[in-house]
């Protein structure tokens, strides 16, 4: 499996996460008290003092969210974002609501009060079904979708909730294909032709995936060029293990320091019709990803995706490529990714 460690910057984004996660979740900072300022709400408790509407949250020195901003919970009720106590000593310490913390980190699956570890639960939800129902495994246990590494279910097939495939659900096991059938095999292929036939070869405009929408590369201003992470990048696919499709990933990151647009210029300089997908995976956990449109590259023919950055949103940096071919065999694409300060 071909792989890149570097991007233009080290853009440590999921380690940062990470570090702010555990700082926010206890969020003691310890500092000078102060009067409150008007339109916060006070509750004395003996000597100590909780209050909401005093402070605000940023990240990286910009404003997520407003001082006194209120929050909407899943049955319409408005919180705090933010609430301010006071210790016995004069201390000030914040406590931040977990959802906003789950939101501006770009937690997996966000968060959820689990019952039965009595927890606040981030990066896990329960599985809902087609119908709505949460799925159970054979024991009578929940199912939980997870951002860890370890999951429940086979996530390689359909994405949470929705039912749809997210791969191509069939065995490219080489040896099981020996023993099908002459009529089997026809049906195969044919299915195979279908999903190539169906496939776009342009991807929809205006789809946001976390600090990128996918705009018309016309949209670029190609002599405001900042910066190359790589050039004409040759690729070939790889099998994970026996039986896996043959697979080409890679990842990026781009950032707001070099420019307001990054473009990814895929070459399918082999022999097979590539199935490409873009996809961004969350900064905390690795199981969920927003996707952007899922195209076929014809052999011999060149795709470019051309993606504004939105600079408030530093940490949804990280984008993956992952392409393989509609038939199960192997392809090769030759790739390269830059950044670019301005529109036209």
């Amino acid at each position: 499996m071909n792989r890149t460690k570097k991007s233009y910057i080290p853009f440590i984004a999921g380690m940062a996460a990470m570090a702010l996660l555990a700082c926010l979740i206890s969020a003691s900072l310890a500092k000078e008290d102060k009067a409150p300022e008007e339109g916060s709400v006070q509750v004395q408790a003996g000597d100590l003092r909780l209050a909401c509407g005093e402070a605000g949250i940023a990240l990286f020195g910009v404003e997520r969210t407003a001082p006194g901003e209120k929050v909407k919970a899943e049955n319409g009720a408005e919180i705090p974002a933010v609430l301010t106590y006071a210790d016995e000593k004069g201390e000030i310490h914040y406590y931040v609501e977990a959802e906003t913390i789950a939101d501006i980190l770009d937690v997996c699956y966000g968060v959820t009060y689990r019952d039965t570890l009595n927890c606040v639960d981030f990066g896990e939800k329960p599985f809902v079904n087609d119908k709505g129902e949460i799925g159970v495994k054979g024991n009578g246990e929940p199912v939980w979708l997870t951002g860890d590494v370890k999951c429940d279910i086979d996530y390689s097939i359909r994405r949470e909730g929705e039912g749809k495939p997210i791969g191509i659900a069939r065995s490219t096991d080489m040896n099981a294909a020996m023993f099908r059938t002459a009529e089997e095999q026809a049906e195969d292929a044919k299915r195979a032709e279908e999903h190539r036939q169906s496939t776009p070869l342009k991807p929809e405009y205006g789809v946001t995936c976390g600090m990128y929408t996918e705009v018309d590369p016309a949209e670029v201003d190609m002599a405001s060029w900042s910066g190359t992470a790589m050039k004409d990048r040759v690729f070939q696919s790889q099998r994970s293990r026996e039986g896996a499709s043959a697979t080409i990933e890679q990842s990026f990151n781009f950032t707001p320091w070099l420019g307001e647009y990054a473009v990814i210029t895929i070459e399918n300089t082999g022999t097979e019709d590539a199935w490409v997908h873009l996809r961004r995976p969350n900064t905390v956990g690795n199981r969920r990803y927003d996707t952007f449109s899922n195209l076929r590259v014809p052999a011999g023919q060149t795709l470019t995706r051309a993606l504004r950055i939105n600079p408030d949103l530093p940490l949804e940096n990280r984008l993956e490529l992952y392409a393989l071919a509609f038939t199960g065999a192997d392809i090769e694409l030759t790739l390269t990714a830059e950044q670019y300060r301005f529109g036209k």
